[in-house]
């Protein structure tokens, strides 16, 4: 009868432990949003906002470690015009560049 006792305690615990780690994992991921628009549309919503932020230059639809993210391209590194920039638009993570400016080439 204690060995069955002991089973039953062992079981027990593993699926309490169990419901722990995965009431935690569908926490984590419910904070964060998830893209539900596709990331073109998005970046078609927010490009003038995001252009009409002083020392911005670009935008575009990019990666950051293999996921889909908005590029925002900064003229020069300006905490002010960083701080106005979001840090995520729609689900979709906002990569800040300083590239310098940028300039349409001459016609040849």
């Amino acid at each position: 009868m204690p060995h069955i006792r002991a089973t039953v305690s062992v079981s027990l615990v593993v699926l309490v432990l169990s419901s722990i780690v995965v009431c935690h994992q569908n926490m984590a991921q419910s904070t964060s949003p998830r893209p539900n628009r596709d990331i073109n549309v998005v970046l078609a919503a927010h490009d003038k906002e995001l252009l009409a932020i002083a020392d911005v230059v670009g935008v575009y639809a990019g990666t950051d470690s293999q996921t889909p993210c908005l590029r925002v391209m900064l003229a020069r590194k300006n905490p002010e015009s960083e701080r106005k920039i979001p840090r995520m638009i729609d689900g979709y993570p906002v990569v800040i560049q300083v590239t310098g400016t940028i300039r349409a080439l001459d016609r040849p």
